[in-house]
């Protein structure tokens, strides 16, 4: 894509600079020039030291290669051996369980590093049954639940101890981790720090009046440029001549300061074979003689700790023992205690059967007699029913008995009325006057004579049917006293029933709720047998687990043991290698402090070089001063020279601090600049370029090499 600026003439400033030097008329001396040779050299170094810095990384690469390979490695063949391991298992169980399935084992899948974690979380699903099924076969007997549940929480508190220690081992692996990673990254500052200072290029960039001091400078080449300027008065000679004996004071000068630079150059030699002896001391120190080690206090305290935990060991050893006596005694226990309490259980759930079981036989004899009473007591208040039915029959019967005999006696009585007023009237009546009154009267008697044996008929049939009925009523009377007596009787035994019913009712609620009890009390015994058969269940788990544990626990003390061995040899023999690198480093100390004495002396010397050699030189620029005040318009080539190399620098340093060397480019407006400058720029966020003032971002900011 193309940019387009205001200013199209200009293009951009690092290339029209680029032009004007080459249009510049010392364009053709710019590949022969000591600057452009210098900032080549600097370049193919710093590529250089990326190189070895790479190569260095490479090798570092492939040594962590080599190891992870050789763990690889080590990993394949504990995987082999693992397996092989279960395989020798699962055929020694399933030939020794002949009668029991073993598909589960046949079924084992081989563990592999290419598995991913779920077939890893099978297959050690798999082997943990296996595990299982083996350890149920040689339990060996339960004991008894206090000692179990102690022990428990003695192995608990174990493992808390060691899960503590491995937290702790773990925190000082990450801090290790750590202080190697912080080691690497000052290794390889050091050795990027080495290879700048073993760099000519970077001493003479970084140092340039060093180099200026130890190679003649481009103001021979003004001296004799003055020299062959053609003089143009005597005080112009005379100045030459006097320019030209502190040239020569100064040439005896630098003599002297490239001598002092010489024996310098020896001191660091020696200084250097110093340090190539020191590494060598320290080579031979990694071999220390294990008297010295053995007299050292680090090792008596790491003998001491030894032996401690040699003591600590033989605790843990013989607690393990007792423990192991401890819990042998409880299982003991624990079965005798299992077989009692089942044997007390079953008597007593016999005892209550038995129990049981009479309830109900007693229960349905009292079921039998109260169908019986029932049965009976409904015949009879099937009599009473037929017989209170004779009772109102005979009471319907007397009714009309009664009506009539009111009837008849109302009848009588009228006729006895009757009967009296005839007589009164015949009486009263008087004497008949005739014959015809006599007959009238006659007839009249013979009338009232029929009547009144009609009437005595009809009484006499009256009589004899009050008679009979009488007899009958007393009759019925009597079965109605009869039949109430027997009702009397029916109800004393209806009441007797009643009372053995209710009787026998209580009784059955009675055994009802002994059968409730006796059924509470067996649901509580049942209650109680679950609740020890779920400890009992608990109790096995936490032992199979607390064997578990002590089965790690005794691998990790084997472990730790076999550490504890190897730390020992390692101990004597870093204490071997310690008191000779001990020996070694005082001799090194004292060779590095006679050498540090010698370096000593001689840079003061150089320093005293160095301070008369710039106060020739202020000397040398006081007549320069001189001789440009008499013969301004002679001046010499050397200080063109200088000016055009000053001109130089200065187009290479940055232009804000005007002190390093531009590094930096800005892709966005294509300024250079160094990089503690861009780095101000984007730590304090004002990300602006200091010449355009155009924003810019961090991934815009690129390193700038010059070719």
């Amino acid at each position: 894509m193309e940019r387009k600026r205001e200013h199209g003439d200009a293009c951009t400033g690092l290339h029209a600079k680029r032009m004007h030097l080459d249009v510049s008329a010392h364009g053709d001396d710019d590949d022969t020039s000591p600057d452009y040779q210098l900032l080549e050299q600097f370049r193919k170094e710093a590529v250089y030291r990326c190189m070895r810095e790479a190569q260095r990384e490479v090798r570092r690469a492939h040594e962590h290669e080599a190891s992870l390979q050789s763990q690889i490695a080590r990993l394949q063949h504990s995987v082999l051996l693992v397996n092989q391991f279960w395989d020798a298992l699962a055929e020694q169980v399933q030939a020794s369980s002949a009668t029991e399935p073993t598909a589960s084992i046949r079924a084992l899948v081989p563990l592999a590093l290419t598995q991913t974690s779920e077939e890893h979380a099978a297959a050690l699903q798999e082997r943990r049954a296996l595990l299982e099924h083996i350890l149920s076969r040689t339990a060996p007997p339960a004991t008894a639940d206090d000692e179990t549940q102690k022990r428990c929480t003695q192995l608990a508190a174990e493992l808390s101890a060691m899960q503590q220690a491995l937290e702790t081992m773990q925190a000082r692996l990450s801090e290790s981790v750590e202080h190697v990673a912080s080691i690497t990254e000052k290794l390889q500052r050091a050795e990027k720090r080495l290879d700048r200072f073993q760099s000519a290029s970077v001493h003479a960039v970084e140092h340039p009046g060093q180099e200026a001091r130890k190679e003649p400078t481009p103001p021979e080449k003004g001296s004799d440029s003055t020299q062959e300027a053609p003089p143009s008065d005597a005080n112009s000679n005379a100045t030459a001549e006097a320019l030209a004996s502190v040239q020569q004071e100064l040439e005896g000068v630098r003599d002297v300061a490239h001598a002092r630079e010489r024996a310098l150059e020896a001191v660091r030699a020696e200084l250097l074979e110093a340090k190539q002896s020191c590494a060598q001391w320290q080579l031979q120190a990694q071999h220390v003689p294990d008297d010295r080690i053995r007299h050292h206090p680090l090792y008596q305290a790491v003998h001491a700790d030894m032996a401690y935990l040699h003591q600590e060991l033989e605790h843990a050893r013989t607690t393990l023992a007792t423990c192991e006596r401890e819990n042998a005694e409880m299982r003991e226990f624990r079965a005798d205690f299992l077989h009692q309490t089942t044997t007390q259980a079953n008597t007593h759930s016999e005892e209550l059967q038995k129990q049981l079981r009479a309830r109900d036989a007693d229960i349905a004899r009292l079921r039998g007699q109260r169908d019986e009473l029932n049965a009976e007591l409904l015949e009879r208040r099937s009599r009473e029913t037929v017989r209170f039915a004779h009772v109102d029959e005979a009471k319907s019967l007397l009714a009309p008995k009664d009506e009539r005999m009111a009837a008849m006696q109302a009848q009588v009585a009228r006729l006895e009325s009757e009967l009296r007023a005839l007589r009164e009237a015949s009486q009263a009546a008087p004497a008949p006057p005739g014959d015809v009154d006599v007959a009238t009267l006659q007839r009249r008697l013979q009338a009232a004579d029929s009547s009144s044996a009609m009437l005595s008929d009809e009484v006499d049939r009256l009589s004899a049917a009050y008679d009979q009925l009488e007899r009958q009523a007393e009759t019925r009377v009597a079965n109605v006293a009869r039949l109430e007596d027997k009702i009397l009787r029916l109800t004393t035994e209806k009441a007797k029933a009643d009372n053995k019913y209710f009787a026998a009712m209580r009784a059955k609620d009675a055994l009802d709720a002994e059968k409730r009890a006796w059924t509470r009390s067996a649901e509580r015994q049942t209650k109680v047998i679950e609740r020890y058969m779920d400890t009992e269940r608990a109790l096995q788990a936490q032992i199979q687990l607390a064997e578990k544990e002590v089965t790690a626990l005794r691998k990790s003390v084997h472990t730790q043991a076999t550490r504890l061995h190897e730390a020992e040899r390692d101990t004597s023999v870093l204490r071997r290698r310690h008191a000779e690198s001990e020996r070694a480093r005082h001799a090194a100390e004292a060779s590095v402090a006679q050498h540090l004495q010698a370096a000593t002396r001689e840079q003061a010397a150089c320093q005293h070089a160095e301070e008369r050699a710039a106060a020739l030189e202020r000397e040398a620029g006081r007549l320069r001063r001189r001789v440009a005040e008499t013969g301004g318009s002679r001046r010499s080539s050397s200080s063109g020279a200088e000016q055009y190399v000053e001109h130089l620098n200065s187009l290479l340093r940055c232009s804000s601090c005007k002190e390093r060397y531009r590094d930096r480019i800005i892709l966005r407006c294509l300024h250079t600049f160094c990089e503690a400058c861009v780095n101000a720029r984007i730590q304090t966020r004002q990300r602006k370029c200091p010449h355009c003032g155009l924003a810019f971002a961090t991934s815009d900011v690129q390193v700038l090499y010059l070719q």
